[in-house]
Order: C-alpha cells, then sequence, then structure tokens
C-alpha cells in the first residue's frame, strides 16, 4: 500500500513541527506491528485502554444494527489515528476492523494526555485532527440525506482520492480504493446491488472505473461536478490560530 505514514506526516500538515515535537510524536511510534486484513483492533464494549496510528492500509469502525445491518462510520487512512474520538469515553461504542493488511502502532490512550501538557501546538493538531474526522462525518451525513445514490458514491470516491493525495502521490488514473462493493455500500447505506449498478453506469458514462483495488478518474473535473463537490471542508488551514502559536512560541524563554 505504499510508504508508511507516521504522526508527523499527518500532524505536520497543521503545524511546523519542532524538533522536540517530533521527537514527542516519534515515542508513541516504538512498536509498530504488522496487522492482518481482517484484524479487529477492538469491540463494541471494550475498556478505551490503546489508541492506533495507523502507519499504512486502510481500516475502518462501524456498529452493528439490532436487525443486522452493518454501518461503516469512519474510513481510515495512513497517518490517521483510530480511536481518536472515542478516547475521552470509558468504552468504545464501535468496533474497529482493518481493511487491508497493514502497518499499526498502538499506545496507551493516556500519552495523548502527556503529549497534551507537553506541547501546546501537538494540542491544536490534535484538536485538528479530531475536528477534521468530525467534519468528515458531518459532511457524509448531509450528502447521504441531500444528495442522490450516484452523486454519493462519486462524493465519497473523490473525498477518499483528495484525502489520500494530501499524505502521499496519487494520480487519478490509478487512485488505490480497496474497497468492496459490500463495504461501500456499508459506508453509504446502500444495497451493493444498488453500488454495482450505479458504478456500472459511471463507468459506461466515462465518470470513473472501479477494479478491483484502485479507480481510475480519467477527468477530474468532471467527477467533482458529478459530485457536487465543495473541498472546503477538506482544508487543513487554521486561519489566526498559527500566528498565535508562532507569537506565544516567540514569547518563550
Amino acid at each position: 500500500m505504499g510508504t508508511a505514514n507516521g504522526l508527523g506526516v499527518s500532524m505536520g500538515r497543521y503545524i511546523e513541527l519542532e524538533a522536540h515535537e517530533r521527537r514527542l510524536l516519534e515515542g508513541l511510534e516504538h512498536r509498530p506491528y504488522r496487522a492482518v486484513r481482517g484484524e479487529c483492533l477492538w469491540s463494541s464494549g471494550d475498556p478505551v485502554e490503546d489508541l492506533f496510528i495507523l502507519q499504512d492500509g486502510w481500516a475502518c469502525t462501524f456498529r452493528d444494527t439490532r436487525d443486522g445491518e452493518r454501518q461503516i462510520i469512519e474510513l481510515l487512512l495512513p497517518g490517521d489515528i483510530l480511536g481518536l474520538r472515542e478516547f475521552t469515553l470509558p468504552h468504545h461504542v464501535s468496533d474497529a476492523r482493518l481493511i487491508t493488511s497493514g502497518v499499526v502502532c498502538g499506545f496507551p490512550h493516556h500519552e495523548i494526555v502527556d503529549l497534551v501538557m507537553a506541547s501546546p501546538p501537538l494540542s491544536i493538531a490534535l484538536f485538528a485532527a479530531i475536528s477534521r474526522q468530525e467534519a468528515l462525518l458531518t459532511e457524509r451525513m448531509m450528502v447521504t440525506l441531500h444528495r442522490s445514490a450516484r452523486t454519493q458514491v462519486c462524493h465519497f470516491v473523490l473525498e477518499t482520492f483528495l484525502r489520500l493525495r494530501k499524505v502521499r502521490g496519487v494520480a487519478p488514473e490509478n487512485v488505490p480504493f480497496p474497497i468492496s462493493q459490500q463495504l461501500l455500500g456499508q459506508i453509504l447505506g446502500q444495497s451493493s446491488v444498488h453500488i454495482n449498478r450505479i458504478l456500472m453506469a459511471l463507468e459506461r458514462d466515462g465518470v470513473m472505473k472501479k477494479h478491483r483495488d484502485y479507480v481510475a478518474i480519467p477527468d477530474t473535473q468532471r467527477l467533482y461536478d458529478e459530485a457536487e463537490f465543495d473541498d472546503g471542508y477538506l482544508s487543513d488551514r487554521m486561519d489566526g490560530l498559527l500566528e498565535r502559536l508562532e507569537a506565544l512560541r516567540g514569547d518563550s524563554p
């Protein structure tokens, strides 16, 4: 799945890391291990003990409904922290699993407190990461409620492409996308049969083509138009906050 991405890559999108801040982040990644496809990192109801940095591979969090339906909540990509949204809870309210094989680093969730106490800039970066996860969920909810199923598929594929492009080089004609039609249906709340029909129509219309583990996008602008996409919620900018951080750093003895 490509070169591993640690916290330095993901946190560095929000702030310019100083040497001691990089060392703090590296201290959370001293236990990397290779996880297999389908590996469970935690189950709903488990005590919140470890968080996981996804250095390589794809993962998801999900919940199963009482009638046996599965709803995928988050799609996690390289550089993301799994469990960050739940780390203040006593027990997990979701399950977490690897979609592909990958490299993960587990660390005790209380070390987030150490990080916050040691570095206000890293605290802001963590807030930024959490707010971006929330923005992804909010955008998907709005798209699901107010757009057609075809638009939802286009929106999610384009969103995933843009997220990947933030952490590694990705070409539109070969976007990693190891998401089955069943998983895509569980993400968007659609049946796999309906997803199949939409993907066939999108291929026929020349919008995109879904292969086993990747998507080919012949015309990115057309996909933007089909998805009715506004990428503002994916911005890494933190207007005003970085200037304040720099001023405080300058005032430090």
